[in-house]
């Protein structure tokens, strides 16, 4: 079976990357459980964001290897356009987001998987619906995952949190709550490195 390489992205918040081992896993897929679309996730994911859009592949790297255009990341069926003097006071390179709209649940899923095909992006974050990963199930899932460890990226998949008790293929899932609006509370309750626990953040954006 192919083991992706996994390699360590700095969450932005000291007390997760800790619990994580090192931070967000680049080479796997990510799962995100949240009650609600619009519940936190962006505040917990923008600082890795936007890190990834200012970093440069090194010198050496060829053109052509998948990821060389460095820092790209594509967010798909964000629940809103994210505003982008506010990405700007973030650190996020405008340049380097790309957002796609989707028609149908089912699309969100579909880009997902187009996009880590492709290999241009170093990150694809995907908001997908209750229908859609009812209908997907868990060979699509197991898709991603091979998918993204075959170009390192960062890949997150995020859907509603009643989902959590649904059998998966992915190495890292975690669910997301607001316990006040200055802070954010993650519990990772299934961690192919490392145990599982729960910490809590300052809400930043």
């Amino acid at each position: 079976m192919f083991a992706p390489a996994v390699t360590w992205l700095p969450t932005g918040f000291a007390a997760l990357d800790h619990l994580l081992g090192g931070g967000w896993p680049r080479g796997l897929l990510t799962e995100l459980l949240v009650s609600g679309h619009g519940s936190g996730e962006f505040g917990l994911l923008s600082p890795a964001l936007a890190r990834l859009t200012t970093l440069s592949p090194p010198p050496s790297t060829p053109p052509s290897t998948p990821l060389a255009a460095g820092g790209r990341v594509l967010l798909i069926a964000p629940p809103w356009i994210p505003y982008g003097p506010g990405l700007c006071w973030q650190g996020f390179a405008l340049n380097q987001v790309l957002i796609v709209s989707v028609g149908q649940p089912l699309e969100a899923l579909w880009a997902m998987e187009e996009a880590l095909r492709s290999g241009s992006c170093t990150s694809v974050i995907a908001w997908v619906g209750a229908r859609a990963t009812e209908r997907a199930g868990h060979s699509l899932l197991q898709r991603l995952h091979l998918l993204a460890g075959r170009q390192k990226a960062w890949a997150v998949l995020i859907r509603e949190a009643r989902f959590r008790r649904e059998r998966s293929p992915v190495r890292l899932r975690l669910e997301l709550r607001c316990p006040s609006p200055a802070t954010l509370q993650i519990e990772i309750f299934k961690n192919g490195w490392r145990g599982a626990g729960t910490v809590t953040v300052e809400r930043r954006f």
